[in-house]
């Protein structure tokens, strides 16, 4: 036995599955939010080698993708490594050579109108920072509206604060750094 089924002629199923319907301000947000932190990304790699390049540093940078080139989950955006250029005394690296071990850096990325790191945020940072020793950590910030507030600050590990918007890299990207 069959059962009926009603006749919808007013509905056109083939019209349905083309119509294009516009985004919601959710999802326009979204992609704004995906776009911008891809542009921050990208600057931020461009503008951390041209500054370490100006003054020697040699550092090399990896960053960490999410799916589809969007941002990933965790603290840590950008790793900078090089060759350390001095040993430290001690008995452990005795028998270690000029240029055995590295540097790490860590960098942090905030794009558009990303607030600044939160008290968590810095904390984690130095958490992860004081686990693989790393030298020096970075916030890099772009906004496409505010250029003056685009560039990187250096984390203070004193005061727990990112500083003043670094304008000579040679303190971070030089050849020699402690640590």
């Amino acid at each position: 036995m069959t059962e009926a089924v009603p006749d919808d002629s007013t509905h056109d199923i083939g019209a349905t599955m083309t119509e294009k319907t516009e985004p919601t301000a959710g999802q326009v947000a979204a992609k704004k939010a995906i776009k911008t932190a891809k542009t921050a990304m990208t600057l931020a790699k461009a503008h951390l080698a041209r500054e370490s390049n100006k003054h020697g540093g040699r550092w090399q940078w990896v960053d960490f993708p999410g799916p589809n080139g969007r941002e990933s989950a965790g603290i840590v955006d950008i790793l900078a490594v090089r060759k350390k250029w001095d040993l430290l005394p001690g008995a452990e690296l005795q028998k270690l050579k000029h240029l055995d071990l590295f540097d790490f850096m860590l960098i942090q990325v905030k794009g558009g109108s990303a607030p600044m790191p939160t008290g968590d945020d810095i904390e984690r940072l130095e958490l992860v920072a004081d686990h693989y020793n790393a030298c020096t950590v970075l916030l890099y910030q772009w906004s496409e509206n505010a250029k003056q507030a685009t560039g990187f600050r250096v984390l203070n590990r004193d005061i727990h604060q990112f500083g003043e918007l670094v304008t000579d890299g040679s303190t971070v990207f030089g050849k020699v750094l402690g640590g």
